[in-house]
């Protein structure tokens, strides 16, 4: 930053905080006229949030009193997007320098809320320093959340936005330049906007509500003008101490953060319009859900029996557990080939499971009234049973079988041979390459191994299906690719 642009930062941020501490309550209205060659497209009104973003809403107001938006251009029109504008370069610079602004401007320090960047919200342009703003703003004509959190938003679109659209949707060129420049004229509106805000009606969890979790929602009814919530969580009712305090731009928030062990909770939610902010609401209260179980045995990447019985330690306040053993770790209900909840003590003893075949498990720890939270998960191998090779009953090496039966309809197995411990992947694909599904990719031990594909929703026609297998043991791979003929 040169001395002159430092001068002029600390000028405009003075000027910013008389306006700041001399203003009325409220959100001031501007009228932004816009013409196209000589004449007028339009009139929008907007208003800005000074209780929000104070340093930028005073910037705005202090550039519109030396009329300096006048014949600037909104020179970035991007539909179901933005349009942008106010950058000094398109009053009579040329049009490649349009939207690089001027480096002696005054910058103003980032004001990041809970504001969502929703259709009609204004926001301030920037470089990659968050703290770059100038004078270019933009007004989102659509829903644009993933800027939520990275830009400041300080006002919004009251009136006319069917002017922001007609400006957005004007034929541009390749850099989102409008082909005819659209200039704009800023002057103050009528007064201020001083509506007060309702209190927010807390809707959920219920009062004395149980089991809440990490990444549940607490709720409330939206108020109409809201753009921002304050919401606070305490462990004490009097919320002498706050154990969360978050800014949120929609009537809900997930709980990203909560200590679970049946802890009592207390929370409540003040709305904002951006000029003023109601009282809190009443006070609601849950507790959070019973602890997760921890898992004992069978360890990671345990090799067991195909009975093995699964162990865990007991979890407060848990009447029963849930138990569920998958072949993958996603848990898809495709994957999961035991599933039991009504164990009542932390121990479990399954139906025998597939041998010779990575499985992974995990526990919920239950209540009579809900279902808590699931444990971490773990991998374990059950013991393989073997058929052929060599004289131990191990493949020496890698091989793909041809599938039985062939033709076949709607089912039919695919057996494939491991020398030693490998990464496996088994795909099925059509005659475009396409693939249709991915019946195994995981370890194996040694041994020799089916794997079934129920083609039930698949048409009439030639299939492929492939093995990639690579040892995690040595250095050897193996791929191999076989046809089949399914027949409806």
């Amino acid at each position: 930053m040169t001395k002159k642009t430092f001068i002029l930062s600390v000028l405009v941020l003075l000027l910013i905080s008389f306006w700041s501490i001399t203003a009325q309550t409220g959100k001031p209205q501007y009228v932004i006229r816009t013409e196209r060659a000589d004449t007028t497209l339009g009139v929008f009104t907007i208003e800005l949030f000074p209780l929000i973003a104070p340093l930028h809403s005073a910037n705005f107001d202090s550039l519109v009193n030396i009329q300096f938006y006048d014949t600037t251009a909104f020179h970035r029109v991007i539909p179901d997007f933005v349009v942008q504008g106010g950058d000094p370069n398109s009053r009579h610079g040329p049009r490649e320098t349009w939207g690089y602004g001027d480096s002696t401007q005054a910058t103003v320090p980032a004001e990041f809320s809970g504001v969502s960047h929703l259709r009609g919200i204004i926001g301030a342009a920037r470089d990659v320093d968050i703290n770059s703003a100038t004078s270019q703003f933009y007004i989102n004509v659509a829903s644009n959340t993933s800027l939520d959190g990275a830009y400041t938003a300080y006002g919004q679109v009251i009136e006319g936005m069917d002017i922001v659209d007609l400006i957005v949707n004007a034929p541009r060129d390749a850099n989102d330049n409008p082909n005819e420049k659209i200039e704009m004229f800023v002057t103050k509106g009528a007064g201020f906007t001083n509506d007060m805000p309702d209190i927010p009606i807390l809707t959920s969890p219920l009062n004395e509500e149980g089991g809440l979790k990490v990444f549940d929602y607490l709720k409330w009814e939206p108020v109409d003008g809201a753009v921002q919530y304050n919401l606070q969580l305490s462990k004490s009712a009097d919320f002498a101490s706050l154990y969360l305090e978050k800014e949120v731009g929609t009537d809900s928030m997930i709980i990203q953060e909560l200590e679970l062990g049946n802890v009592q909770y207390y929370w409540r939610v003040r709305s904002n319009n951006g000029g003023n902010r109601s009282e809190y609401s009443e006070i609601g209260n849950f507790f959070s859900s019973i602890e997760a179980a921890e898992l004992v045995y069978p360890g990671i990447n345990d090799t067991v029996s195909v009975t093995p019985e699964f162990q865990w330690l007991p979890v407060e306040g848990s009447t029963a557990y849930r138990l569920q053993i998958s072949t993958a770790p996603t848990f898809t209900a495709t994957r999961i080939v035991y599933d039991v909840d009504t164990i009542t003590v932390p121990f479990h003893t399954s139906t025998p499971l597939e041998a010779g075949r990575s499985h992974y498990w995990r526990v919920f720890s239950m209540t009579d009234e809900y279902e808590g939270p699931k444990s971490e998960f773990r991998r374990f191998v059950t013991e393989p049973v073997t058929s052929i090779g060599d004289e131990s009953g191990i493949p020496k090496e890698y091989s793909l079988n041809q599938n039985y039966p062939n033709p076949f309809n709607p089912s039919t197995v695919i057996r494939f041979d491991v020398p030693e411990e490998s990464n496996v992947r088994i795909d099925i694909f059509n005659m475009l390459g396409q693939t249709v599904e991915i019946l195994t990719d995981e370890v194996f031990n040694s041994g020799s191994y089916d794997v079934k594909w129920n083609a039930s929703n698949s048409v009439t026609g030639i299939y492929f299906y492939s093995i990639s297998a690579e040892s995690v043991v040595s250095e050897r791979k193996y791929s191999s690719v076989k046809k089949m003929l399914l027949i409806k």
